[in-house]
């Protein structure tokens, strides 16, 4: 993968991290109309059709297939990303499945978008589009997009996330009528009523569930409610590892990127703390867990994480903790000046200095860990890349060279411990 693609796929995330760009709330949506699973489908009396095979939708003659309404927006890298697989699936399976690619914007501006993105062209992506909608996103409210669902037999079979759309799970619906699938509901209230491992005092209480299938992902918040005088901090269907890592995080900041080599597994089961293979909420729906803490104290931010990383550890019977770990490593060293053989036209971009520098090519997981060695205040300016060789070709003029050599690096270790 060359850098220009991975500073692509980056942005793909930061626009997935901030989620939809037309955002939705409890109190601007009206769910007086939603739909849930299990309800019969009403389709709209008409829609607005782009792109596609499709020139109209006889929606009773879609009932036999399985049918997936894909809500999209124009500016979430997600949505951009899921569409090649989509329209794989629709390829593969076109007596099974049909795909409806969800927009609320008008036909002008769905338009210019499919006509200049080179990422879909690139892919032959011509699923059909209903464009300008209000009747689904009335029917399948959602604060962000993606926002998957799936008919079959004129009923509402799930409402789910992006990973979902798969060959197995649409076969599975199709050939047996039903299936269970995570439920996203973006508008989901919180329900620890029934407590596992809760602990209470006079100054707090403390509880920790697992998954809690509808209610919205919650990374780590604090909130004050002025009615009890309570605190309350909360993360919600997070991963084990996630969740230690956003405390962790709050009590010092890492000076490194938490990639995936630089964590040390002291444990039984990787998988069971973390989505190793990216499954997606199929996998957090079996291991995910929420964690609510009430205090009747407010503590600066640092201290509160230190107590929710004490719960837990605590509670789950584990500990986690910064150490050091000798490993293959990109080292950048001082080398000698050396001509470059790379052209010097197009995007390249300048990075501040030589730790910035190192900071990005380990956030782009092209080679092990990187580790700056050279210290270099001044900018530095190269291009894309795509091995260790041209890399260092474009270093030469800074007099600067990677080398692949084993170094002793900060690391994040997860250890489980006899209770």
């Amino acid at each position: 993968m060359r850098v220009k693609s991975v500073i692509i796929i980056l942005f793909i995330q930061l626009f997935t991290w901030v989620g939809s760009a037309h955002p939705q709330s409890n109190k601007s949506t009206d769910l007086s109309k939603a739909l849930k699973v299990g309800d019969t489908f009403v389709p709209p009396a008409t829609v607005q059709l782009m792109r596609g095979q499709l020139k109209t939708i006889d929606w009773k003659k879609l009932e036999n297939k399985v049918v997936i309404l894909d809500f999209f927006d124009t500016y979430c890298g997600t949505c951009i990303e899921l569409m090649p697989k989509l329209q794989k699936l629709q390829d593969t399976y076109p007596d099974k499945v049909q795909i409806f690619n969800v927009g609320w914007q008008d036909k002008e501006t769905l338009d210019k978008f499919f006509k200049s993105n080179a990422y879909l062209k690139e892919h032959n992506v011509n699923l059909s589009v209903i464009y300008a909608d209000k009747y689904l996103k009335e029917h399948f409210p959602h604060a962000g997009a993606p926002h998957v669902v799936f008919l079959h037999q004129g009923k509402v079979q799930a409402i789910t996330f992006f990973k979902q759309v798969t060959a197995e799970n649409i076969l599975t619906l199709h050939n047996k009528g039903s299936i269970k699938l995570p439920y996203k509901n973006d508008f989901g209230t919180v329900d620890l009523s029934t407590k596992t491992n809760p602990i209470e005092n006079l100054k707090s209480s403390i509880t920790i569930t697992g998954y809690q299938d509808g209610v919205p992902i919650e990374a780590f918040a604090t909130s004050f409610d002025t009615v009890t005088g309570q605190f309350k901090t909360s993360m919600m269907n997070r991963p084990i590892f996630r969740a230690l890592i956003s405390a962790t995080t709050r009590i010092k900041k890492s000076d490194f990127y938490i990639r995936d080599d630089r964590v040390v597994w002291k444990v039984k089961n990787p998988g069971k703390y973390d989505d190793l293979n990216n499954v997606g909420e199929s996998w957090l729906s079996e291991n995910g867990i929420c964690y609510e803490r009430i205090d009747r104290k407010q503590r600066p931010d640092s201290v509160q994480a230190r107590l929710v990383l004490d719960d837990l550890h605590r509670l789950l019977g584990i500990k986690s903790y910064y150490s050091t770990k000798t490993m293959k490593c990109l080292l950048l060293k001082p080398g000698t000046v050396r001509n470059s053989t790379a052209p010097t036209t197009g995007t390249r971009p300048v990075y501040a200095n030589s730790d910035v520098l190192a900071g990005f090519i380990d956030f782009s997981n092209l080679f092990p860990p990187a580790v700056d060695l050279v210290k270099r205040k001044e900018r530095i300016q190269i291009g894309s890349f795509k091995n260790l060789e041209e890399l260092n070709d474009q270093l030469g003029p800074y007099g600067i060279e990677a080398v692949i050599d084993d170094y002793s690096i900060p690391v994040f270790v997860v250890e489980e411990v006899e209770q």
